[in-house]
């Protein structure tokens, strides 16, 4: 329940930090998160697919296979992100001025696309570990990492590029924001996974 409930909190309050620029980056902003999420529907469908697999595995004690699986899920969203990033950069420009006749909503947008899109594959992880954890036995764990992709890394870094460097600073703000908390969330995973195996042998 606090996992549902999360995002749609987060994405109030940076609705409350964009709407500070106007309403044509409010309704730009509006437009990319579209996109977004049809930009990671093959990391949603991983979502799902991967926790009867997992726990499969961890009924058997695999672990070593469990880590495989997850590696393999890893690295593919990472390569089909950036790639799904570069087309989006390609056609930037076009879908921009498909998608909106607002000649400063498609100019914000196309900045939008240059810049967040390059950090979809480490949005991509954190949902993975997200789905992984809770399919280990982890579920607090699951959401502290929501918690802290959310509230401890985009958030304020959302915030913090809006305040350093305006609307291109918001832009690049989400972007780091996603890196980090993709950082973290793999981290988070490996120290608690080790530790798992750790429990296991014993």
């Amino acid at each position: 329940m606090m996992s549902q409930f999360i995002p749609p909190l987060a994405a109030m309050i940076a609705t409350a930090v964009i709407a500070g620029y106007g309403d044509f980056v409010v309704a730009a902003w509006g437009l990319g998160s579209r996109l977004e999420f049809f930009s990671i529907i093959i990391v949603l469908a991983l979502t799902m697919a991967m926790p009867p697999i997992i726990g499969k595995l961890r009924g058997s004690h695999d672990l070593e296979k469990i880590h495989h699986v997850v590696k393999i899920a890893v690295g593919f969203v990472i390569v089909w992100q950036l790639i799904v990033a570069v087309i989006l950069m390609s056609i930037s420009t076009p879908l921009s001025n498909l998608l909106t006749s607002d000649h400063t909503v498609a100019n914000t947008l196309n900045e939008y696309l240059w810049i967040v899109p390059l950090s979809y594959g480490a949005l991509g992880i954190c949902m993975i570990m997200v789905s992984v954890c809770s399919a280990i036995g982890m579920p607090n764990l699951a959401l502290l990492i929501s918690v802290l992709r959310l509230f401890g890394c985009y958030l304020p870094l959302l915030w913090i590029g809006s305040v350093l460097a305006d609307l291109n600073g918001l832009f690049i703000g989400a972007m780091l924001g996603n890196f980090v908390a993709g950082f973290l969330s793999w981290h988070i995973y490996m120290h608690n996974f080790k530790k798992l195996k750790s429990k296991y042998s014993s």
